[in-house]
């Protein structure tokens, strides 16, 4: 019987600024075996093509800006949903507080920063801006012009978890008949209404030839409870995820590969 494993990146698997060689390689024995491979992510294909390339991984599909793009392997659009102009304007209204919120927006292929609302030292590294497809705009710029996204993304400064909460509720108020909003660590997803990943997983099942009770996930923050929910007795995620996320997956472990070696073996 066919599998699929949807994997999140950051902090599944790519942690430390790297991915180990040990799941390089269980990624490849798993495709070999004939299963599926997807990556699930709230980047966009721009913020994932240089680990593809750089890590050498093979994927079958894409689940990009937590479901808002899906991709099959040929890169090929298989659902796309946009945030509007309006919608993206108002969340950067209600989060112009320089101090406290990095304020960026995404379509598949372009990561968009206003010019003095982001203000990340990752940024700095030489070759990092081309390398995610970084448009950067002036205030005006983005007043002037009409945008649209697939997420939009704030990450809280001082890394308050309790103050990404609080912010997340004040999206959710005034926004949230527009939008769907996770929390993944310290920063916040930004995505349109009623989308997930768990909804990008389902959409291309039938294109795999694969079950629902074949469907192995694993992630390791809020942004991927959606797949924990969904796919929940096949759910991965780690012994360094916070406490209250471990109570929704049915399994933990301590490193990426471990979920494959069980579903390998």
């Amino acid at each position: 019987m066919r599998k699929l494993l949807a994997s999140d990146v950051d902090g599944t698997l790519y942690v430390n600024d790297g991915i180990h060689e040990k799941s390089i390689e269980y990624i490849k024995k798993f495709r070999e075996n004939g299963h599926a491979f997807l990556l699930c992510t709230g980047r966009n294909f721009g913020g994932v093509k240089h680990l593809v390339k750089d890590y050498n991984i093979e994927a079958d599909g894409y689940i990009l800006c937590n479901g808002a793009v899906v991709l099959d392997k040929n890169l090929e659009v298989i659902y796309s949903k946009d945030i509007e102009d309006e919608i993206i304007k108002k969340v950067f209204e209600d989060s112009k507080d320089k101090e406290s919120f990095n304020f960026y927006f995404a379509d598949s292929e372009n990561l968009y920063i206003v010019d003095g609302y982001f203000n990340n030292p990752v940024l700095e590294i030489d070759g990092m801006e081309e390398q995610w497809n970084v448009t950067r705009i002036t205030e005006d710029e983005f007043y002037s012009n009409k945008y649209s996204a697939n997420i939009i993304g704030l990450e809280i400064r001082d890394k308050d978890i309790e103050k990404t909460q609080e912010k997340i509720s004040d999206i959710e108020n005034k926004l949230g008949d527009s939008l769907s909003i996770y929390r993944n660590k310290y920063f916040i997803d930004i995505v349109p209404k009623d989308i997930s990943k768990a909804e990008g997983i389902s959409r291309v099942l039938e294109n795999y030839g694969v079950h629902e009770d074949d469907v192995f996930v694993i992630g390791d923050s809020w942004n991927d409870l959606s797949m924990f929910e969904r796919f929940n007795k096949n759910s991965y995620t780690f012994s360094y995820a916070e406490e209250e996320l471990k109570q929704h997956a049915s399994n933990v472990i301590d490193e990426f590969h471990n979920c494959l070696e069980f579903i390998i073996k």
